[in-house]
């Protein structure tokens, strides 16, 4: 054999030898001799040099034979530099069988050899990558330091080939294989990754843009790394890819699928637990976000991108919040732009603009009982800013909708954060700010709400939202809707007429309140005053007061006190009287709560509001009926602190005028239908108080006969 390579037998017994001189002086003969045989074109004994290398070295398992065998081909290959056929098929597939082998030694020398291999066949040696990357990316997590060295310098050496020799290199070919160990936990593979990303990415040849989304989940993953060298690796590749995609000038980021790189870290920002992460991925949204102007096709993502970036306002860590909060604010002024553009253009492109329904269905998760308190807030912020920007639109996909996005926002009133109710308010506003049935719908489902759950909301949040309501929609237009709607009943299924009844006398007695003491309420004061907003009375506004209170006025009737005060606001003082006389009529009427009730009332005619009522006690003869009113509750009370300030004040009015005043004076029969004199809105006479006492009775008859209904029961549940 040695004879027909032209080998000595020195040489080949000096390629197996155990130092490394012997075989290193062997190696330099066998390049000499494959220089020879190139010279001589003798394709045979070339072949049979390379073979004999592979299988009477290569492939023995005697170390010192692989080691002679390493040698010798990277021998040949030196010699055969720069000729057409470098027999790099049959060297480079033995030499990275090495790489695996059990000895150190040979893994070393495996290194060694194809390091000088691949510096004497350059761009040849590209047609190798595939596999020699697999080899050096298992190689890199070596647990022998020096195999490790040698294979970081290959490393550097094939990095150096490839970026020389761009047009021979296939990054298509080369970013499945990326995507497949991206995910690798290895520290050193991790390292190795990263090295390779980031020297590709620094060639303006290659555009590693385009594979992103094959890789950035595992980059993103790298940022958690215990590895402080691997978090700042990871960071810096990331931190050049976004440089890359912000770019310079409008289609700098043209390689990127920022649809597809959106959706990866969408999914990131709720699912990774390391903050540092977290915030990476918001950034990333946000430069995504300002680049939406450019790319239209990342607008559709808005609505999962709001889906990740909300929860994070909720999140335990400051920089976290921070940030999701800026990106936020930034996201929300894109939103509405291209809100504003698809849906207040006719030309414009719907189709590649704003997904509105995605993002309102994604603020309705946000803003329901499931999410935190920053993030409903903010939720409810965005759905606000959205009715602004397009009210129709967001009126019609939340009205019309199949969904709950009613229910969601709806579910916010009975929230125990102030701010919360507020804003959801401030939407439900806004909704129903639209046509006559919009209103309609939007009240009557919060009025829904109030007769839900036992009254829970109207006890803890009723004077806020009916408040709410009145600077939203309207104080008067409110009020009449919703006394329609508590009049007409059934608003819950399957609540029993007693259980009805009593919702619909808390819902008056609220609203009572309100209308006696909320600022939102006082043109609505002034009206059933008899008086409009510059306090002087006309026959106009005397009409619109008298068309409130026939409105209001069926509905109060479902509570005593509550008509009594109507009546006191509106100068009926003689109904006032007879309501109050009529409680005494039944001994169901004269509870505890409407005892509580008459004290409220007491402390109210104290205030600035019944002002002018209590100067008209000065003149008794000319007010008989009020006098009688209001004496009437003072015999209701009992004497408690409430009965005292009431008998004070009555006390108070001129003696010689109230021993003049006559017992018939005022009289009406006993009905209380009289109603001229008192200045108030009734002095008109369009109102029937007639038909109006008719009502209260019929009303009251009820409640009488519900409360004896469950006296009843609740003998008999006592006597089984």
């Amino acid at each position: 054999m040695a004879a027909q390579l032209d080998l000595s037998q020195a040489a080949l017994r000096g390629l197996s030898d155990k130092l490394y001189e012997k075989r290193k002086t062997a190696a330099l003969e066998v390049e000499n001799v494959a220089r020879a045989i190139l010279r001589a074109g003798d394709r045979a004994k070339l072949d049979a040099l390379v073979s004999t290398l592979v299988n009477d070295f290569v492939a023995l398992p005697m170390p010192n034979h692989k080691k002679g065998g390493l040698i010798g081909l990277a021998a040949v290959t030196v010699a055969l530099a720069g000729t057409a056929d470098s027999k790099l098929d049959d060297i480079v597939p033995p030499v990275l069988k090495c790489f695996a082998d059990a000895d150190q030694r040979v893994r070393y020398y495996a290194c060694e050899a194809l390091y000088n291999i691949a510096k004497a066949a350059r761009v040849a040696f590209v047609a190798h990558f595939s596999d020699v990357f697999d080899a050096l990316c298992k190689l890199s997590a070596d647990n022998d330091p020096n195999v490790q060295n040698a294979a970081h310098l290959l490393d550097r050496l094939v990095k150096d080939i490839v970026t020389e020799s761009v047009e021979a290199f296939d990054v298509a070919k080369f970013a499945p294989m990326l995507r497949e160990r991206i995910g690798v936990l290895n520290p050193y593979v991790r390292q190795f990754l990263v090295g390779w990303i980031t020297a590709l990415d620094s060639v303006p040849e290659i555009d590693m843009l385009t594979h992103l989304p094959d890789i950035l989940d595992g980059l993103l993953n790298m940022l958690s790394d215990p590895n402080r060298e691997i978090r700042q690796q990871a960071d810096g590749a990331l931190g050049d890819f976004l440089a890359e995609i912000r770019g310079e000038g409008r289609h700098a980021h043209r390689g990127a699928d920022l649809g597809a790189l959106a959706a990866i870290l969408v999914g990131r920002c709720g699912g990774s637990g390391d903050e540092f992460t977290r915030v990476t991925c918001i950034n990333w949204l946000r430069e995504f976000v300002s680049l939406a102007g450019d790319s239209p096709r990342l607008v559709p993502h808005f609505a999962s991108i709001i889906g990740a970036v909300l929860p994070c306002m909720s999140r335990t860590e400051a920089k976290v919040r921070e940030t999701a909060a800026r990106a936020s604010e930034e996201l929300l002024a894109s939103t509405i732009a291209a809100a504003k553009q698809a849906y207040g253009e006719i030309e414009s492109d719907i189709k590649r603009g704003l997904d509105l329904p995605g993002v309102l269905a994604a603020l309705k998760k946000h803003a329901g009982e499931g999410a935190k308190g920053p993030t409903r807030l903010e939720a409810l912020r965005w759905y606000a800013a959205l009715c602004d920007a397009s009210p129709e639109t967001v009126r019609r996909l939340s009205l019309d909708a199949p969904d709950d996005t009613l229910d969601e926002l709806l579910a916010s009133l009975g929230h125990d954060s102030d701010e919360v109710v507020t804003r959801a308010m401030r939407v439900l506003g806004s909704l129903g700010a639209g046509e006559e049935a919009d209103f309609d719908v939007v009240v009557r489902r919060v009025v829904t709400v109030f007769a839900s759950d036992g009254g829970d909301v109207l006890e803890r949040r009723g004077s806020a939202v009916v408040r709410m309501l009145c600077a939203e929609l309207g104080a008067e237009r409110t009020y009449c809707k919703m006394a329609s709607i508590v009049r007409e009943g059934g608003l819950v299924e399957g609540l029993d007429e007693g259980r009805e009844l009593d919702f619909a006398a808390a819902m008056v007695e609220a609203m009572n309140l309100i209308l006696l003491t909320a600022p939102e309420c006082a043109g609505m004061r002034a009206s059933l005053s008899g008086l409009g907003s510059s306090g002087v009375a006309d026959h106009s506004q005397k009409a619109t007061g008298a068309r409130l209170f026939l409105a209001l006025y069926p509905c109060w009737c479902h509570s005593a006190v509550s008509t009594v005060a109507l009546c006191l606001l509106s100068r009926a003082y003689a109904h006032a009287a007879h309501v109050a006389r009529s409680m005494g009529d039944a001994e169901s009427e004269v509870t505890v709560r409407a005892l509580v009730q008459i004290d409220q009332l007491v402390h109210l005619i104290e205030s600035p509001v019944f002002a002018n009522l209590r100067l008209r006690l000065l003149e008794p003869n000319s007010h008989p009926d009020l006098v009688r009113g209001l004496y009437a509750l003072l015999m209701l009370l009992p004497q408690s602190d409430a009965f005292r300030t009431l008998h004070a004040r009555l006390g108070a009015v001129p003696t010689l005028a109230l021993s003049r005043l006559d017992v018939n004076d005022g009289e009406d029969g006993g009905t209380g239908t009289k109603s001229g004199g008192t200045g108030g809105c009734l002095d008109g006479g369009e109102v029937d108080l007639d038909a109006l006492s008719a009502t209260y009775a019929e009303v009251r008859g009820r409640h009488v006969r519900a409360a004896e209904e469950r006296r009843v029961r609740a003998m008999r549940g006592r006597g089984g």
